[in-house]
Order: structure tokens, then sequence, then C-alpha cells
């Protein structure tokens, strides 16, 4: 009886000692990039067309580039050569975008009519938004688009592209899913779906497939190497067809989406998935956009710098001023140190209702309900030793100080000795100019070291108010 008593005492205290909870770098699970896709601290950029597109256009890809500090062009349409070469021999990682409604050959053609899909009529089929372009979709069965579509692969990586965005990848099935058209009755769909028992429309689902499967090993065998394709995967989304294939996604995120619960949730599951996502986001207030940026950043994500970017509301694309947004961009590259290979460990808000959690078995909380403050924790996966970084993004108006509690248990071994704040500093042309040519921008993080008291093993820090919105702790 004594040694059963002494052997539910010894478990009762074993319960009760800090070795029940799991520390954060036990709750950031390891993760590997897909390939090719971003790095956490990669600036993502988009010029959808090169600039100047002609004598009027008083725009320049490049130098915009340099002006968000950007490290990856995604999502470029070009067929020409001078202009992937450059921006390769300037560094820039570059994506070329593939879409259905390529041009026929030669490139720069403005004829869209070479292994067209057609519908029973027999006439060529465009989206309902491309109505009036006379931008006909290709056929995925259709030897003749096969020959284009590769085409334009070939002549890409020829000049030196990366990896390829494909837009609209459902590309004949996306028409017949959302039943815009009945496609496709072209000879080579008609005799594919004959062979099968099948109708042409029952087969454009597995013949897409087919096709990008094909067209990356083509890819791939051509170029010798690992060729990254992604998808615009619209909100960030892997469950419609046929995103999944695709190593990542780079997407349009919707203003309705735009809030830190949806970001993190959306990054969190494509990194269970083993994808990455790019987004791209644009708004008519330019603090939304900020926080987006910040936001996503902080859950492993990244946001392509919201210059030529498409805008919902409006017929007119987006070129956002390089003094608004490039501070955030300096940022991200000032900290790579506390982006790449840190991962997602745990999500507080102040929003958090403490009728229902107890906020005293979490390694991060809030003393104190204040309206859109968000918290996000990542650490090092495994490694007990190595800081533990929080980014911390104020979604509010008007926040100003507050604090934060750090239980030290599920920090370190033996507690928190320092916590130091990094944030954005306002922008100053000639710095970030110096920056960019050096690439040295550590000046473009401001630090402070913040005083905390304990109590027990709560550990709190009080938080300044956040000019910027941003701010990271290097917890140590």
């Amino acid at each position: 009886m004594k040694q059963f008593q002494f052997l539910v005492i010894v478990l009762f205290l074993f319960s009760c000692s800090p070795a029940k909870w799991a520390t954060v770098q036990d709750m950031a699970k390891p993760a590997s990039l897909p390939s090719g896709a971003p790095h956490y601290s990669d600036v993502c950029f988009s010029s959808r067309w090169e600039r100047p597109r002609d004598e009027s256009d008083t725009l320049e890809t490049f130098q915009a580039a340099r002006n968000f500090h950007a490290t990856y062009l995604n999502w470029v349409y070009s067929t020409n050569a001078d202009f992937i070469k450059k921006a390769n021999n300037l560094g820039y990682r570059m994506q070329i975008a593939l879409t259905p409604t390529l041009s026929d050959l030669p490139f720069g053609s403005n004829i869209h009519k070479k292994g067209r899909m057609v519908n029973k009529a027999g006439y060529f089929v465009t989206a309902p938004w491309m109505k009036g372009w006379d931008n006909w979709w290709g056929c995925v069965n259709n030897p003749g688009f096969q020959e284009t579509y590769f085409a334009y692969i070939r002549a890409a990586l020829d000049a030196g592209a990366y990896g390829f965005q494909v837009d609209d990848p459902a590309m004949g099935y996306l028409l017949v899913r959302n039943q815009w058209e009945d496609v496709c009755y072209c000879q080579f769909c008609q005799e594919k779906a004959d062979s099968l028992g099948l109708l042409p429309p029952d087969i454009q689902k597995a013949s897409v497939l087919e096709f990008h499967q094909n067209m990356k090993k083509r890819a791939e065998s051509y170029a010798g190497r690992p060729v990254p394709f992604s998808c615009n995967n619209f909100r960030g989304e892997w469950e419609l067809f046929p995103f999944s294939f695709f190593d990542f996604g780079v997407a349009e995120l919707p203003e309705r989406k735009a809030n830190p619960e949806y970001i993190y949730a959306i990054l969190r599951e494509a990194r269970r998935l083993g994808k990455a996502q790019v987004f791209s986001f644009v708004s008519d207030r330019e603090f939304l956009i900020q926080k987006v940026i910040a936001t996503t950043y902080a859950c492993g994500g990244n946001q392509l710098a919201p210059w030529d970017v498409w805008q919902a509301k409006s017929p007119e694309r987006y070129f956002g001023k390089a003094e608004s947004f490039a501070p955030y961009y300096a940022f991200v590259r000032a900290n790579a140190l506390w982006l790449d290979g840190y991962e997602d460990a745990f999500y507080a808000t102040t929003q958090d209702d403490t009728r229902y959690v107890d906020t005293k078995q979490l390694p991060v909380s809030f003393e104190a309900y204040t309206r859109q403050v968000h918290a996000f924790v990542r650490a090092r996966p495994g490694d007990k030793n190595a800081p533990v970084v929080i980014h911390i993004v104020d979604w509010e108006v008007l926040t100003g100080e507050f604090s934060i509690l750090l239980d030290e248990r599920r920090f370190f071994k033996h507690g928190i000795r320092s916590v130091e704040m990094l944030t954005p500093v306002p922008f100053d042309a000639a710095a970030h100019a110096k920056a960019e040519e050096s690439n040295d921008f550590s000046n473009m993080a401001a630090h402070r070291l913040l005083p905390f008291s304990k109590s027990g093993h709560s550990v709190k820090v009080g938080i300044p108010k956040l000019d910027m919105h941003w701010a990271i702790l290097v917890v140590r």
C-alpha cells in the first residue's frame, strides 16, 4: 500500500512539473520548402509584363524591383530573351507565366487559333471574362497547342528563366466544371474519348493532369535540373483540381480574406500539405496592405510587392509607392536570420476569451483584452538553445502600449534571459538605395532591448506602441 501511495505521489509531482509542457521548439515541426519555392526571407515581385511597355510608359521593371528590394520575380508574361537574360544576370530568379491562352507561334503573335478547344458547334471557346478578346483557349490533347506551350517553356529556359507560374491551371476542365462551355470536341479529344467509351467533357480532368505532368517532365529533361511550377491557387486554396500537382502557389488574396486568422490558417494548411504560398494583395487602404505584408511573413508566407498587380475593383493595375511599402520588405531582408529555418509553433491573440481559455497553460498570452493584436510564435524545430521569435502584428488602428506574457518554462530550460524588439524603420530614400547597393540591410531594422518582470514562471513584457504595425521579438 505504501509503495502504491509513493507511486501516486511521484506521478502527481511529475505531472505538475514543467517537463510535462511541450516547449515551443518541440511544437514547431520541421518543414522543407517545395522545389523552387521562395525562402521565408525572399521578397517576391511581379512585373506582369516587361516595362516600359512603350515610349509613353514611365515605369521600368528592374528599377522598381530594386526599389522594393526584390529577390524573386514571379508571374511575368514575357517572351523577350534579352529581358529574361537581364533578370538572370542581375541575380533574380524569374518565373515566366503560362496560360491556356498562349498565342500562336511565332512569339508575339496576336493570333490564338492553333490547337484550340472547340464546342459541339465547332466554335473556339474562351472564359467568360475574356469574351470579345479573341483569346481562345488551347486544348491539352491537341498536338498543335502542346507544341506551342512547350515552345514557350523551351525559349524561357534557354534565356535563363528559373521556373513557371501557371494561370488558370484547370484549363479545359475549368470551363466544364463551372458549366461555362461544353468542351472539347476537337478531333483529338473526340478520338481519345471514343477510345475510352466516354464523352469529350468526361476526359478533360484526366487530360489536364496528364498535360501538366508531361510539360513538367519535358521541362526538367530539357533543363537538366528540377524546374519549379507554381499555379494561381486563388485565395491560397489547395483543394480544387489541379492545384495539388504544383510545387507552390502564387495567388490573389481577396480583401474579404485579408485578416490574420485566415492568413495564419491557410499558411498552416499549406505547410501541412508540403506547399508554400505567395499572396498578391492590393487595397485602397495602404495601412491594410502593410498589415497583410507583415502578417503573411509572420506566418511563413511571402507577399508580392504591391506593384503591377491586379485589383478587383478597377480595370487598372495597382502600382504602389516604394515609400509606403519598401520599409516592410527591407525589414524582411534585414531579418532573414529570424525568418529562414523558423517554423510555426503557436498563435495567440488579444481576442482569446479567457472564459474558455486557461491562459496559464499557454506559452504566450496577453495580459488584458485589447482589440486586434496578434502574436505568431516561431522557433527552430528541436533546437532548444536557438532564440525564439515572436512576430507581433497590430491590426487595430489606435492601439497603444500593451503587455504580453511568456511562460518561460515553454521557452528554455533555464528561463528567459533577454527580449529584443526589432521594428521596421521609416522610409529614407538614400538609406534604402545604400542598402540595396551594398546588400546590407542591417540598418533597415531598429533594435531595442525590452525590460520585463517575472512572477513565478510568467514573464511580463511591455510592448510600446507599434507605429508601423509589426515587431519581431527575439527571445533568448
